[in-house]
């Protein structure tokens, strides 16, 4: 019985170090993306463009698909906990439609031409324009379409996760109300980005101050509190937590 019990426990506690070890993936790769690109845009003749989604017509292409890749393959197989009977808002099928979307952001991308009012993506010099797959079989119109409802979809995901999955529970500990905290603030943050970027992009606003790159960093602050909530549920942010419940 000891031995069976140990056994269970040893499973018991493998199971919880491997949900963490993806929830902190998930962060990790939340925050590499901005930061990366942001390091790119400081040190390259390009600058800083107009959108994350820009970068795939630039050199850092690779790193902005590669990325998103990953965090479609952590989120599609994140199981989270296990939904009670009758309950249909669960981690399993919002991680499904976060991974959709991640996916669908990075292999239908945004067209190489102005479309509603956006700035046009980068064409690096001397090399041809090509389609890609997606792009050639939906058009450049219906791709960048697409490429949007994917990324609305990423980030509203994200912000259910925050907002009313992650925060679920008894807050029965001062540490559970400040990383309830945490979540709401980065919830938050995600969701005023989001309406401030249709502000922006629906107003002309965002062609007036395009010298500001106001949607890049916006983007870049909601993917941050993506990064910072998932990690904050993958306990890499204890000392944070204390700090607030002290």
């Amino acid at each position: 019985m000891a031995e069976d019990l140990g056994l269970r426990e040893k499973s018991t506690n493998d199971l919880v170090v491997s949900f963490l070890a993806v929830r902190r993936s998930i962060g990790i790769l939340g925050l590499f993306l901005p930061v990366s690109l942001i390091v790119y845009g400081l040190f390259s003749h390009d600058g800083i463009l107009d959108s994350m989604s820009a970068y795939y017509y630039s050199p850092m292409r690779e790193i902005f698909v590669g990325t998103l890749c990953a965090l479609a393959v952590f989120l599609w197989t994140y199981e989270g906990y296990r939904p009670q009977p009758g309950e249909w808002l669960s981690d399993r099928i919002v991680a499904k439609v976060a991974s959709l979307g991640a996916a669908g952001v990075a292999l239908l991308p945004t067209a190489p031409a102005p479309i509603f009012g956006a700035e046009a993506a980068p064409v690096i010099e001397d090399q041809p324009v090509t389609c890609t797959l997606s792009q050639c079989l939906l058009g450049d119109v219906t791709a960048s379409v697409v490429h949007f409802l994917s990324a609305a979809a990423f980030f509203g995901a994200m912000t259910v996760f925050l907002l009313f999955l992650f925060t679920k529970g008894a807050e029965d500990s001062g540490e559970k109300r400040a990383a309830n905290r945490i979540y709401r603030a980065c919830g938050l943050v995600i969701l005023v980005a989001l309406v401030l970027i249709g502000v922006l992009q629906f107003t002309g606003l965002r062609e007036a101050l395009g010298i500001l790159r106001p949607v890049f960093w916006l983007e870049v602050a909601a993917s941050i509190a993506i990064a910072v909530g998932w990690m904050t549920k993958g306990d890499s942010m204890r000392p944070l937590q204390k700090a607030l419940a002290a």
